[in-house]
């Protein structure tokens, strides 16, 4: 019986770092997104 509860928390464990990376990477592509975005208003500004 214990055995089924660690497999069930290793399973658990593997879905929540699978949702949170895939969390962090849809952050970091909209954080790029900003900074291509001020970059380009920084430019214009200069010119």
């Amino acid at each position: 019986m214990d055995w089924i509860v660690g497999i069930a928390l290793i399973i658990i464990i593997f879905f929540s770092t699978s949702t949170i990376e895939k969390t962090l990477k849809t952050i970091k592509r909209q954080n790029d997104t900003i900074i291509e975005l001020l970059k380009e208003i920084k430019n214009k500004k200069e010119s």
